[in-house]
């Protein structure tokens, strides 16, 4: 079986920059596309030297969808050049190259990444790659060395799911300087094999934002966000040098295969509140977030930072490296039944837009006052927190159950996923009380027992 490309396919298969983004809508082609690229890499390339074969390998979000999408269609258009049998189990299959070498092309989930590690492709696949969640760690830790020896290439293709990893990775690829990256967007009526009907029957019955995400690949805000409240034009302001009257406080998120996030959060004389600064990085130790959280330029003026509560050891260990935390203010208003909900909610009061408000920020050197006229936020994010932007762009309520549907009392929860810089803003915001002297612990200090203060 020969898959005859259609145009927009053959764009991306004749372009050569090592890491190519597909933004497309359902039903474009987008496994078509990707098997071919791994049969074609699989019998065109030249096994690189000193290794014994071609290492090819195709990413879903799980190892049964794996199969499901993509295992039937590979087996069909790599049955000619086999060199052995299928592995069923382990979706594995061997082919010969034109050189009379061979190839390995194994499909893979993505749940079993770290399995990846230390190894060596000529060509990877991510399908989906807007629904892998901690990307940007499994792609700098594990996936990117993985082709450095062999200057392997990679494929990511993806329907939009918002303003995630997939869209940075989009914009990449968007830049005409930028030798390494090259991306492209294509609608699901770009396919010429598409029934254009089955396309007027889901732009019927769809909403405007949902075929426009999955059929028109448009990156979208997703349905079901947690702060909808949020929109860059209004939240999302320049850099300024903050005024030595504004007060500084901290929250902090920890995490170790999960990012450990910071925030730096600045209070002028109305209440308003700024993040000004964000600390986000994953893998690493407690050193390394210390030191950097430390060497920060407004750490100095920090006058109490807010961290999970759950995390006494956290606290201990990083009160040994000179920042005290205090655990986050676990009362719960009474309107709410849960602390996360309560949380969210505080910071969902200071995105919404208050009628005749007016912002007071610096720019240029100066203090100016601006009103748009339709009133203001009292919680602005400075344009260099991106992983912030990005994630109040992607913190969604997880999906219910039809049974949870129906059940009026069910308690909306959020996912756990694109929560860490949410979690931190959200310790900041249930603790805080107003502006106070600097704090400074004391030995009698909830969770200090093991503190080694220096």
């Amino acid at each position: 079986m020969i898959n005859k490309l259609h145009q927009g396919q053959a764009i991306v298969a004749k372009d050569n920059h090592d890491f190519r983004v597909v933004d497309c809508g359902r039903q474009w082609g987008k496994t078509t596309l990707a098997v071919e690229e791994m049969k074609a890499c699989a019998y065109f390339k030249k096994v690189h030297p000193g290794v014994p074969n071609n290492e090819i390998a195709y990413f879903a979000t799980t190892f049964d969808q794996a199969r499901n999408i993509a295992w039937t269609m590979l087996k069909e258009v790599t049955r000619p050049i086999w060199d052995r049998l299928p592995n069923e189990s382990r979706l594995e299959l061997w082919v010969k190259t034109k050189y009379k070498e061979l190839s390995r092309l194994t499909l893979r989930g993505f749940e079993n990444i770290e399995t990846a590690r230390g190894q060596q492709f000529d060509l990877l696949v991510g399908d989906e790659i807007a629904f892998m969640r901690n990307w940007k760690y499994a792609w700098e830790s594990i996936l990117e060395p993985t082709l450095a020896f062999r200057k392997g290439k990679a494929l990511f293709i993806s329907t939009p799911q918002g303003f995630n990893h997939f869209y940075d990775l989009y914009v990449l690829g968007q830049d005409p300087f930028n030798k390494y990256y090259k991306s492209w967007r294509f609608k699901s009526e770009e396919n010429p094999f598409l029934p254009k009907e089955r396309l007027e029957q889901a732009k019927e019955t769809s909403t405007p934002d949902y075929y426009a995400q999955e059929y028109e690949a448009d990156f979208r805000k997703f349905t079901g966000l947690v702060y909808k409240e949020f929109q860059r034009e209004v939240h999302v302001i320049d850099q300024f040098d903050v005024p030595d009257s504004f007060q500084i406080y901290r929250g902090m998120d920890f995490g170790s295969t999960n990012p450990t996030a910071c925030l730096w959060i600045a209070v002028d004389a109305d209440e308003n509140c700024y993040v000004v600064g964000e600390h986000f990085a994953t893998g690493e130790t407690i050193d390394y977030h210390a030191g950097r959280i430390n060497s920060h330029p407004l750490s100095k003026r920090v006058s109490q930072t807010f961290g999970d509560p759950s995390g006494a050891q956290w606290i201990s260990e990083f009160a040994q490296r000179g920042i005290y935390i205090t655990p986050a203010n676990k009362e719960v208003g009474t309107n709410f039944n849960s602390w996360v909900r309560f949380g969210i909610e505080k910071v969902s009061e200071r995105l919404k837009r208050i009628p005749g408000k007016i912002r007071t920020f610096r720019s240029d050197g100066s203090l100016q006052r601006l009103d748009e006229g339709k009133g203001e936020p009292s919680l602005y994010i400075f344009n260099n927190c991106q992983n912030t932007i990005r994630e109040f762009e992607t913190y969604r309520w997880k999906e219910k159950s039809v049974t949870q549907a129906q059940d009026l009392n069910e308690p909306d929860v959020p996912e756990k996923a694109n929560d860490h810089a949410m979690d931190a803003l959200r310790y900041f915001a249930v603790s805080y009380g107003g502006k106070q002297e600097e704090y400074i612990p004391q030995d009698d200090d909830i969770v200090n027992k093991n503190w080694s203060l220096k």
